[in-house]
């Protein structure tokens, strides 16, 4: 046995030796080294260096799938609708000497029943010692907290929590203490559809006027000027903003011969201003807060909720400008306020309340229209990421316009009912 062993090592021993000295008869070559991932903690969780850069990045996404329902009015419409999403997202920082360069960018497909794919960019901007450029988030005059409240939003029109991106060009300071102020640019022709064409007044006698659809829209001159001043504090935040709205409509048509066609219309500008304040309720259950925000509008409609033009069962063209048989501009004035409630129950389960009231107001009482959206949503977040929730809400026409002295086509009340429910039930991962 010791004979074995002593010839086994002195076997392996020479085959040591001999590979030893080949190895050093050929060329040496160090090896390459290996790039890592790197984790990237500065800027938060989830970010890693890309390797060969020094740019962290982080790759995130959700899967969302909704069942929605809707009160139904005609026997073509759904009464149960089917929504699947998905969303891809990619946000990097480059640290430099003038602060971190960020670039962000998130876009997603959705199914609908009855519908085809559709891929929609949701945001992509570049954001650089205090400027943005690109397409925003959210509009810089919304309210963008009160958007935990609600699935839907909670506007008085239904406005989804999903609506409001817009291309932006702005510059935000920050002052410490909790105050920053932005200034920005904005797409006159954004999401909110904004810019709505004109309408005309028809003179019938000098006691009844009537609607009638007149004028194109021209061509956008100058972008939206939006303006907002922020506070954020551990009590809560609040805001406060403005925006400038220019429409420009085209040529007009020919109006009882009063305007005759290819007439330049004048331009028209409007406001809004929008003030914010969300209040945290630490006192009831961590997490838990109160939303309240107003908003007003004169000739620019998007900017309160009523820039779609329906509410409830009520389609109306909700033009921002409305002209007279003449050409003379009358602008139209809008408003709405929103509050809500969000409570935590448990840490794994919240519940959204909300409330909403706004009215638009043409240029003649026959053409005013005014709603109220009520609401409340349970959400069980049984694991992290991960979201199942149900919501309910109604709508309810409180005024609406006097469809005798309006033409066909011009607004349409769909059913013999004010009033609509809505509601959805909700999957959601986010990772």
């Amino acid at each position: 046995m010791k004979l074995m062993k002593s010839l086994f090592l002195g076997t392996a021993a020479g085959f040591a030796a001999v590979a030893g000295a080949q190895a050093a008869d050929l060329p040496s070559k160090k090896a390459a080294p290996v790039e890592y991932v790197r984790i990237c903690s500065q800027f938060g969780a989830g970010f890693f260096y890309i390797p060969g850069s020094d740019t962290c990045l982080k790759v995130s996404g959700r899967v969302r799938a909704d069942y929605i329902y809707g009160e139904p009015f005609t026997r073509a419409a759904n009464a149960v609708t089917f929504r699947a999403r998905g969303y891809l997202a990619l946000d990097s920082y480059t640290a430099t000497d003038w602060g971190p360069v960020r670039a962000t960018t998130r876009v997603f497909v959705t199914k609908d029943t009855g519908s085809a794919y559709t891929t929609t960019l949701d945001w992509a901007y570049i954001q650089f010692a205090g400027i943005t450029a690109g397409k925003a988030a959210v509009s810089f005059f919304d309210f963008a907290p009160f958007g935990g409240v609600s699935y839907l939003g909670g506007g008085a029109n239904g406005r989804g929590s999903d609506e409001g991106d817009v291309n932006v060009l702005a510059y935000t300071a920050t002052f410490g203490g909790g105050f920053s102020a932005t200034i920005a640019l904005e797409d006159g022709r954004g999401a909110d559809t904004r810019n709505v064409p004109g309408a005309a007044i028809v003179r019938i006698d000098p006691t009844l006027q009537v609607l009638n659809t007149n004028g194109t829209q021209g061509g956008q001159w100058m972008p939206d000027v939006v303006g907002r001043l922020d506070y954020a504090g551990s009590w809560g935040a609040a805001m406060l903003a403005g925006a400038i709205h220019q429409t420009r409509v085209g040529v007009g048509t020919n109006i009882n011969n009063l305007t005759p066609a290819g007439t330049i219309l004048d331009t028209e500008y409007g406001f809004a201003v929008q003030a914010g304040v969300k209040v945290n309720l630490p006192m009831l259950a961590p997490g838990d807060a109160l939303f309240l925000q107003a908003a007003y509008a004169d000739g620019a409609n998007s900017y309160t909720g009523w820039g779609t033009a329906g509410a409830g069962t009520l389609s109306l063209p909700s033009a921002d400008i409305i002209y007279d048989a003449l050409g003379q501009g009358k602008t139209t004035k809008s408003w709405s306020i929103t509050g809500g409630l969000l409570h935590y129950w448990m840490p794994t389960v919240r519940q959204g309340v909300y409330a909403a009231y706004g009215a638009v107001n043409h240029y003649g009482p026959w053409y005013d229209a005014s709603a109220v959206s009520v609401g409340t949503n349970v959400i069980w977040t049984p694991v992290r990421g991960l979201d199942i929730g149900a919501e309910v809400g109604y709508q309810y026409l409180t005024d609406k316009p006097n469809f005798l002295l309006l033409p066909a086509n011009v607004a349409t009340l769909v059913g013999s009912d004010s009033g609509q429910w809505f509601g959805r039930v909700r999957f959601q991962r986010d990772f």
